[in-house]
């Protein structure tokens, strides 16, 4: 077994706090995604979450669970809402986003995001290892580059006014050194905005084996606390951290928990979800329970 350590300090302060069955994660997979994620687990005697006691960030062990490109393919062509092309979390930072601003996204997909960019003429560049993806960039005009951000950072230093990545750091094992080439590519002044699931929404925290935040697609459990660390560690300042308000779809969702974690998986629990379930879901509970939390720091 190997020695954890924390993915964004590199230091070994971190705590076990769960062992995961790896038998019903497979399965979650096979049954809600119809994807075989058997590979990632041979030879893996324990998959465990931690917690880095300095910056708080609770991460899956071991890394070597971590996804490939062949993964993402076998989920999307099950999960066709996978790539939304239009996020709370993307509106939420295009409006901190001035025209003439040079703005790169990580891990652009498709470039939905830069093509917004355009509209507010913007200077975008995406970085994606998706052929697919940056041969429709090129015919819409926009820039994007099969490089990784450790690459870029080589010829790219103090080059952009806002760097966007949505969603991402989620996946990243590395991300210490990930941040440390994101912010090089920074102009003093520009703007840093990370987007990813908020693991200390009721969603999250009360669903152990909610499939899409298991390993091999998330490695990374961040939330507030971990994501504020980030200024500290890089010595950034904070705009803002914020979670994504809770809209009807999401408060019907954690309802639906909430009632089979106080009853049970039953038929109980079915018919009183069925039955107040339209009513819940317009009413002003679970307010600061989102899903996504986005983060908004400055380069000093």
């Amino acid at each position: 077994m190997t020695i954890a350590i924390s993915p964004l300090t590199g230091k070994t302060d971190v705590l076990k706090e769960q062992v995961l069955n790896i038998p019903t994660v497979k399965a979650k997979y096979i049954e809600e995604l119809n994807t075989d994620v058997s590979r990632f687990f041979e030879n893996v005697e324990e998959l465990a979450i931690y917690q880095c006691q300095t910056s708080k960030l609770r991460f899956y062990h071991p890394f070597s669970v971590v996804s490939d490109g062949q993964f993402y393919a076998d989920l999307a062509k099950f999960y066709k809402g996978y790539y939304n092309p239009w996020r709370w979390e993307h509106q939420q930072v295009i409006e901190m986003i001035q025209p003439q601003e040079k703005v790169l996204e990580i891990g652009c997909g498709r470039g939905y995001f830069l093509q917004k960019l355009l509209e507010k003429q913007a200077i975008p560049t995406g970085l994606d290892f998706n052929e697919d993806a940056i041969k429709d960039g090129k015919q819409l005009g926009i820039t994007i580059l099969n490089q990784t951000i450790k690459e870029h950072a080589q010829t790219h230093t103090e080059s952009y006014d806002s760097i966007c990545a949505f969603q991402l750091f989620e996946h990243v094992n590395e991300v210490g050194d990930f941040l440390i080439d994101t912010i090089k590519c920074l102009k003093k002044g520009g703007l840093l905005a990370i987007g990813v699931p908020n693991n200390n929404s009721y969603y999250f925290k009360n669903d152990v084996y909610h499939t899409l935040n298991l390993p091999p697609h998330h490695m990374l459990l961040w939330d507030k606390n971990s994501l504020s660390y980030i200024a500290e560690m890089f010595d950034l300042e904070v705009i803002e951290i914020v979670n994504q308000p809770v809209n009807s779809l999401h408060r019907g969702m954690i309802y639906k928990l909430w009632v089979l974690n106080i009853f049970g998986n039953n038929l109980l629990s079915k018919i009183i979800t069925m039955c107040t379930r339209f009513v819940i879901k317009r009413l002003p509970l679970f307010n600061n329970q989102g899903i996504t939390v986005v983060a908004t720091f400055r380069k000093k």
